[in-house]
This record gives structure tokens, C-alpha cells and sequence, in this order.
């Protein structure tokens, strides 16, 4: 083996010492990233078989594939060149049961995930010996360190509390068919979980050389660990331990604040470990460096402020910015277009799971995905998995950040859309009927012919970035209205079959179906609809109206159309 010269190898230290500090010089100069207000939005829904919300095919079809009805969670990690996820409390089989998958997508367009199978057909179970998995007992993240996977599994639940007591380190060597219990790496006391900050967890791996003189070990691959404790009710603190020691406990130190020179300050006693910020409602999160920004990102779901939250830190241990929320449920085009309204509140949308009309869905567990990360530090792009609770599904969501943009119009024009006049383009006139309703003019679909009347039309909105939001009201059956971005003119002449035509719709022949409304088969309740465009291709968007239903309550009843256009 070639001896290294020691004088070469000081001078090379020294040299990299110099790279990293101008780079974390360049990195602090830049400004703190920012949400772009409006530009949140889903993507796809990446589990199940039918996108509940959209009621078209899901890429991945996981129930028809693995008998993966619906789950939650999905935080992910690189391993061997595959992107793998953690799902909990997974529906499918009998009880809680937690499973994984794996992606080589590199483009969120067309992200799919395959689900690997036991001989029965159906998902893989996560099974750790000697360790309780049942409902809330879910893995919360994983890692990949010498050819292993490692995760994180949080156990213990303790109803009383509502909090997950301890966790564990697990790993595989088999690809995820196999699990062993390394250790346990947090744990409450008698039910006090003061000292027991690393239920839930996020892990990324780093060279200790990257950050000279602030790590408690110099060389080698080092792994980060950001922890919470109590369930929603806690702020997070960081660990880190060697790579190559990450089986064995006694080496974890914990963060616990900055010595008298500002340097990162290092403990063996979990006890000792600092709130990276004050903020002791976080719940699930997920932290991972994003190289377009030059920084740490973090996201993490509360309860207040309410929504999705980002921080970023130019170091792991921050400081990290104050925090801005970059999905909230109402504000951001959530409840009503991918989570559930409870019923007992207001109708609307018709998208819930069975049995659960009056359970509100809600935004949780933002595990996000950095290789799908694109654009630089005036404005980067961030997809995330998310999780809905009502639909119990996960879905792919995108968010652009970076600097400051400046304000944007506060007032808008407004222009009336009817439906059926000579801007839209018909399979014919007469699957459609016009009828005033609360002195406000619709159209039905609901004619001479009753239900069994079928038929399409659509038009392009007006094709400039102007456009702000459609609003409008529908009632009546479970007929559609979609709004499509992108694609070409959708056909209505020598259409033999409806139904074909909807299914290529629903199957992006036309565009992307980016959103969708149908009534509750009820004429007295008139459902609002409200879209905002801006995140979407607001020059290539259009709106269609479909009637392929022809059985009972098969046909919609849609309002004059307000759209809302910046000046």
C-alpha cells in the first residue's frame, strides 16, 4: 500500500477546510428561502388503486398488485440505487401491519412504486422480533450505511398519553425481508418522556470533514439523527453517530446547545440534548440537504399554526429559520380537493372512504424526496409525501421555494363562463338542458331522456397567465367537471362511446386532470366549488363537463362559471 506523505495530506486538510468554509460563507449570504405563495399542489396519488379524489387509476395500482388498499406515512431513503418508503398501519391484510416499496422513478410526472409480496400475493410486512407493531407502532425512517438498511420503529403506545414510548434501530441485510433488532434508541420512563427525545426520527449521513472541529469525530462517515419525543407535543433535538458504529448505542452524542466559542457542544447523555427551536407540537417530519438551496431542510406537520411547516439551517443543528407554513389545508387547495370535509360541517366533496363521511381528512407526515428536487435558490421545487387520513392514502405534492418573490395582483376581474355557449365544444345539445336555480342560470344533464342522457363539453380557458380561480356551484348525480392541464383538444365528433372517451380523459390522453368535482346524488344540496389555477399552467388549462353515467342519479347540474383573472 502507497504511504501518504503527512505534509501533503495537512496541506490537502487544510485546502478542503478552506473550500468548505467559503462555501458555507457563499451558502450564508444567500438569502433564506421562502414559500412562493399559491404554488402547492398535488401531484398524483402514489397508493391504492383509484386516486379517490381525481376517480382515475393510480399509477402503481398497489391493491390490485400487492393488496395494498390504503396506508399512511412514507418517509424514504436511497439504498442500491433504489428509492425505498416506509408505510404504517397499512390496510390489506388482517391488523396494523407496516410494509415498504421501492421506486426507480426519477421523474415525479410518472412516479410509481412497486410493493414487494409474500407468497399470498399480497404486501411484505415489516417484522421486527420481540418488538410490538400494532396500530400507531409504525417505522418513522430509514438509511442505508454499509450495504444495510437501518430503520427507525417506533413501539410502545401508550393510549392514555397518545404517545409512541420507545423506539427502536432495526436492520436488514436482506433488501427489507429480514429484520433484527439492533437496540432500542429512545425509551420513556415510567410513562415520562422528558428524556426520551428520539421516538420519531429522520437520519442523513454525512463526512465528518465537512464540518471540521464541530462534530465529536473527525474522520469517516458520520449519521445525524433528528429526534422528537412526545407525539405532536414535543420540539425536535439531533444526534449523531459513526457510520461504522451505528450498532452500537454507547456511541451516539447528543447535540445539547454551543460552547462558549460557538462551536456545537457534544453529550453521551440523552438527557442533555437541546429543542433545535422551540416549538413542542411537531409531529411527523423529515429532514434532508437540499444542494440547489445550500441548506438543511425540515418539514413538519402541527397543530399550530396549522398546516405544513418548513425551516432551513445552513447546519444541521440550525439555527434554523423561522417557520413558514407551505400547505395550509384550506388556504392551499386542500380540503375539499384531497382531504375530506366531514359532512356534519359543509359538502364539499363526495371523496371520502366508505363509512367515513363525517371524519375530517387532514395533512400529515411531509416525508420529503430529494431526488426529485429541481431549480436553484431563486426558486427550487420540493416534492413530498404526504399523507390524507381521510382518504387513508398517500399522495405526491410539490412546493416551490427560494427568494422573495415580489407581490403579485390583489385584485382581480372577473368574467362569466356559461356553460354551453358557443365557446364550448359539444358532443351535441341535446344531452344538456338550460334551467335557472336560485335566479342564477345552470345547465343539466338531466334531460327529456332522464339519467340515461350522455354526452361531453369543454373549452380552453383563456390561454394567458392571467387566470386566478374558477368558481362555480354544482348538485345533482355523479356526472363529472375536470379541470385538465395541458394536452390537446379533446374530441367530440364521431364519438361512438362515452365511456371510452372519459377513460382516455381520466387516463391523461387530453392533459393532466388536475382537479374534479361531482355532486352527492341529492338536488337540495348545492356544493361550492372554488379552484385556485396558480399552481397550475395557467395558459394551458381548460374545463370540461361529462356525463358517461346513464344508471341512477347519472348526471350533474352545473352553475354559470366566475373566473377570477389578474388584471
Amino acid at each position: 500500500m502507497k504511504k501518504i506523505n503527512p505534509r501533503k495530506a495537512f496541506r490537502l486538510t487544510g485546502f478542503l477546510i478552506i473550500i468548505c468554509t467559503l462555501l458555507f460563507l457563499l451558502a450564508a449570504c444567500s438569502p433564506e428561502p421562502v414559500y412562493h405563495p399559491g404554488t402547492t399542489r398535488k401531484i398524483l396519488q402514489v397508493t391504492g388503486d383509484t386516486d379517490t379524489a381525481l376517480r382515475r387509476p393510480t399509477l402503481s395500482l398497489t391493491e390490485t398488485a400487492a393488496g395494498l388498499v390504503g396506508t399512511d406515512l412514507g418517509s424514504s431513503f436511497e439504498h442500491e440505487g433504489k428509492l425505498w418508503f416506509l408505510f404504517g398501519d397499512s390496510r390489506g391484510r388482517p391488523g396494523d401491519c407496516d410494509t415498504m416499496a421501492y421506486s426507480t422513478s426519477l421523474d415525479p410526472s410518472s412516479f410509481t412504486i412497486t410493493v414487494p409480496v409474500e407468497l399470498d400475493g399480497k404486501f411484505r410486512r415489516i417484522e421486527i422480533p420481540g418488538v410490538s407493531q400494532s396500530g400507531w407502532e409504525v417505522p418513522s425512517c430509514g438509511i442505508s450505511v454499509g450495504g444495510n438498511m437501518y430503520i427507525v420503529h417506533t413501539t410502545d403506545w401508550y393510549h392514555a398519553a397518545e404517545n409512541m414510548e420507545r423506539s427502536v434501530l432495526a436492520r436488514s441485510r436482506d433488501n427489507g425481508m429480514n429484520w433484527t433488532r439492533v437496540y432500542d434508541i429512545s425509551a420513556a420512563f415510567g410513562h415520562d418522556m422528558t428524556n426520551a427525545r428520539f421516538i420519531n426520527a429522520s437520519m442523513a449521513e454525512v463526512y465528518a470533514a465537512d464540518y471540521p472541529g464541530e462534530l465529536p469525530y473527525t474522520f469517516g462517515k458520520v449519521v445525524f439523527i433528528w429526534g422528537s419525543g412526545a407525539y405532536r407535543k414535543s420540539s425536535p433535538a439531533l444526534a449523531c453517530i459513526p457510520s461504522d458504529q451505528i450498532e452500537v448505542r454507547s456511541a451516539l452524542r447528543y447535540f445539547s446547545g454551543f460552547g462558549e466559542d460557538g462551536t456545537p457542544s457534544w453529550s453521551v447523555h440523552e438527557s442533555d440534548a437541546a429543542d433545535l427551536f422551540d416549538h413542542p407540537m411537531v409531529g411527523e417530519f423529515s429532514v434532508a440537504w437540499l444542494p440547489q438551496i445550500q441548506r438543511w431542510i425540515m418539514l413538519y406537520n402541527s397543530d399550530f399554526p396549522r398546516g405544513i411547516t418548513m425551516r432551513t439551517a445552513l447546519a444541521p443543528w440550525g439555527s434554523f429559520s423561522p417557520g413558514r407554513i407551505i400547505l395550509e389545508p384550506w388556504e392551499d387547495g386542500g380540503y375539499g380537493r384531497f382531504l375530506h370535509v366531514s359532512w356534519e360541517d359543509d359538502h364539499l366533496d363526495a371523496f371520502h372512504d366508505p363509512g367515513y363521511e363525517n371524519e375530517y381528512g387532514g395533512e400529515y407526515g411531509p416525508y420529503i424526496i430529494p431526488r426529485f428536487t429541481t431549480g436553484d435558490a431563486r426558486g427550487c421545487e420540493i416534492y413530498y409525501i404526504l399523507s390524507t387520513w381521510n382518504p387513508y392514502q398517500t399522495i405526491l405534492v410539490r412546493s416551490e421555494i427560494g427568494q422573495e418573490l415580489p407581490p403579485g395582483p390583489s385584485e382581480t376581474a372577473v368574467e362569466h363562463l356559461m356553460p354551453g355557449d358557443p365557446d364550448w365544444h359539444k358532443t351535441s345539445s341535446d344531452f344538456y338542458v338550460e334551467f335557472t336555480h336560485h335566479s342564477v342560470p345552470y345547465i343539466t344533464t338531466f334531460t327529456s331522456q332522464g339519467d340515461a342522457a350522455t354526452g361531453l363539453m369543454w373549452r380552453w380557458l383563456p390561454r394567458d397567465a392571467q387566470n386566478a380561480r374558477l368558481e362555480f356551484e354544482i348538485h345533482g348525480g355523479h356526472a363529472e367537471v375536470i379541470l385538465i392541464e395541458g394536452g390537446a383538444d379533446i374530441p367530440t365528433t364521431g364519438i361512438l362511446d362515452i365511456w371510452t372517451t372519459y377513460e382516455n380523459l381520466k387516463r391523461g390522453d387530453y392533459g393532466d386532470v388536475v382537479q374534479c368535482t361531482w355532486a352527492h346524488d341529492r338536488n337540495d344540496i348545492d356544493v361550492p366549488v372554488d379552484w385556485s389555477l396558480s399552481p397550475f399552467d395557467s395558459e394551458a388549462l381548460k374545463v370540461a363537463i361529462i356525463d358517461a353515467q346513464t344508471d341512477p342519479w347519472g348526471f350533474i347540474s352545473v352553475s354559470r362559471m366566475t373566473l377570477h383573472r389578474y388584471p
